[in-house]
Parts: C-alpha cells; sequence; structure tokens
C-alpha cells in the first residue's frame, strides 16, 4: 500500500504489530510503503461433548453464548506472536523499529516475552484494539500517538 503523504513517517523499516486475543497482523512500513507480511491466528475451539450439544473449553460451559477467554490459549497466542517478532528482528533484521498497537491486557505479557534485540527498538506502545480498522487509520493512530 502506498502510504498517504501525510502519513509518511517512517525513514527507517518499522515492524508494526496489531493484534487482538485471537488475531494478529504484522506490518512492514518503510519510507512511502506499508505491506502485510502476515497474519497469526490461533482461535478457540468448540468441542462437542457427548449428548450432541457443545462444550466450550473457554467458558466452561455447555452452548456457552459468550465465552470467556481462555488464558492459557492467550498465553500460548502470545508467545507465538512474540516469537515471530523476535525471529523477524532478530534473525532477519526486518526493521530497525517496533510499535505496538495491542489491547490494554495483552500489552505487558507481550513485551516480556520480546527477545532483548526487539525489546531494544520498541516505538510506540498502542493500547487499543484495531483488528477492523484499516491501515492509513492504523497508521493515524501511531503517528497521533
Amino acid at each position: 500500500m502506498q502510504i498517504p503523504e501525510a502519513l509518511q513517517h517512517f525513514p527507517e523499516p518499522a515492524l508494526i504489530v496489531t493484534a487482538d486475543h485471537v488475531h494478529a497482523r504484522l506490518w512492514l512500513a518503510f519510507e512511502d510503503s506499508m505491506e502485510e507480511l502476515e497474519t497469526l491466528e490461533m482461535p478457540s475451539e468448540l468441542k462437542s461433548d457427548n449428548e450432541g450439544g457443545f462444550y466450550n473449553p473457554d467458558s466452561g460451559g455447555v452452548n456457552a453464548p459468550e465465552p470467556r477467554l481462555d488464558e492459557e490459549r492467550l498465553r500460548k497466542f502470545i508467545h507465538v506472536l512474540a516469537h515471530r517478532v523476535n525471529q523477524l528482528i532478530r534473525d532477519e533484521e526486518a526493521a530497525t523499529s517496533v510499535h505496538l498497537i495491542l489491547p490494554d491486557d495483552m500489552l505487558a505479557p507481550f513485551k516480556k516475552e520480546l527477545a532483548p534485540e526487539a525489546a531494544n527498538i520498541l516505538g510506540k506502545e498502542i493500547r487499543a484494539n484495531v483488528m477492523k480498522e484499516d491501515e492509513v487509520q492504523i497508521l493515524e493512530r501511531i503517528v497521533g500517538a
């Protein structure tokens, strides 16, 4: 994607990490372009019980209308996401800065999982869920933070 001129604030390659509790998107912004590197997903699972209903391990209930977050799955998701960011920074040298846009409850655990190479180049940290926002809205948040 071509970054609008008013939002071109990336003279060096910047990795942008956006996530909610199930999905993550990794972006690379540099000069006048931004591209999505990859998407990660770790959905919760509905398991069938013996009587034809569905048991939701996230909520502990059968046919639960609103499952609560499965903390173990979220912990694993954060670990997988941080591991991938560490690979991009340490092994692939993809960027010289990392900007995070994560829900409030994910930010601290995610930062704890980062390797020193990634933690030392952290840029902006925004507590928000932007997974339904487009690239321009994400860039506006970063530039405005």
